[in-house]
């Protein structure tokens, strides 16, 4: 089976990100289908709950490629290796027993907040990790994804406003912000009112957003991280039609749901706005439905199928 097939086998079941999903089965199927000589990590970039584990996950699924996830392997002292090995055995576990496979690291973000994204990509270059006391690992096999959350630029950069006390000092404490200090000008200053208080404005958050996606990790990760897939921005019609898929968590309700009253248009633009105003994205989809289930079930509409618990197991 092609790569061409692979996206359209998939591109209606997930109903998100068709660019994206396109980029991500060509890298993939070059990896493992072609087994080219080089293999290509990956960046995944976007707003939480846009779709990257999904598509990443289906994808793996469907071309019959191990995957283990990670997550937390960073901190200020370097990578948890105990948690990189849980991660390769869950891959190989998921495989033929080899360490061929992908090992998607999710809040990939956290290397750059630490500091590390230089140590860990040399490391990843050159084919072998450090595990400190556990040794020396191969991963000459393993295709790895770096999934980045950009919506919240506080999350990524800083531990608290007092790291942005004065944009002139000569150091942050992020080291993302000292590694890209030189390009912020006043226009993307942080706003000090009359008591001292501190905040970010919208034009600082979204040129820090700019900065991870087309400067900072293209400077940074240029070598390993050869591909960089930016998933688009999430907005109602994005979700409408996310919701609506095959694979979306709204199908776990139709056993529950009655057919005209989950397939109604007003059901779906109440869960495609709410989720759009959690700050999570797709992630937030299953907490939604139910809580606008039982908002219109306690305003006496005819949303459960005969014999359905879903509203007083809730309670």
């Amino acid at each position: 089976m092609n790569e061409i097939l692979f996206y359209e086998l998939l591109k209606d079941n997930i109903g998100i990100q068709d660019e994206a999903l396109r980029k991500l089965v060509w890298v993939l199927y070059k990896n493992f289908d072609l087994k080219m000589n080089f293999k290509q990590n990956i960046l995944l970039i976007g707003e939480r709950g846009s779709g990257k584990t999904t598509m990443l996950k289906e994808i793996t699924e469907l071309m019959d490629i191990p995957l283990g996830e990670i997550y937390n392997l960073f901190s200020p002292n370097g990578i948890n290796s105990r948690l990189f090995l849980s991660g390769i055995y869950k891959m190989m576990m998921n495989g033929d027993g080899t360490d061929r496979g992908v090992l998607l690291l999710h809040d990939f973000q956290d290397c750059f907040l630490y500091g590390h994204s230089m140590w860990f990509n040399s490391m990843l270059a050159s084919g072998i990790i450090d595990l400190g006391d556990e040794g020396y690992y191969d991963i000459s096999s393993i295709t790895f994804v770096g999934e980045i959350d950009i919506n919240n630029v506080r999350d990524i950069f800083m531990s608290s406003m007092d790291d942005l006390s004065d944009l002139d000092s000569d150091n942050f404490v992020s080291p993302t912000l000292n590694m890209v200090k030189k390009y912020l000008t006043k226009a993307n200053e942080v706003h000090i009112d009359s008591s001292g208080n501190k905040s970010v404005n919208v034009r600082f958050e979204k040129y820090m957003a700019d900065q991870i996606k087309y400067r900072f990790l293209s400077s940074t990760c240029e070598e390993v991280f050869k591909t960089k897939i930016y998933m688009d921005d999430m907005d109602t019609d994005n979700i409408i039609k996310a919701i609506n898929s095959p694979l979306s968590v709204l199908n776990l309700y139709r056993n529950d749901l009655t057919e005209e009253y989950i397939n109604s248009d007003s059901f779906i633009k109440k869960i495609a706005y709410y989720v759009l105003e959690s700050g999570e994205g797709l992630h937030s989809a299953s907490r939604v439905i139910e809580e606008v289930v039982s908002r219109d079930y306690q305003n006496n509409e005819k949303v459960l199928k005969k014999g359905s618990l879903l509203v007083s197991h809730k309670n």
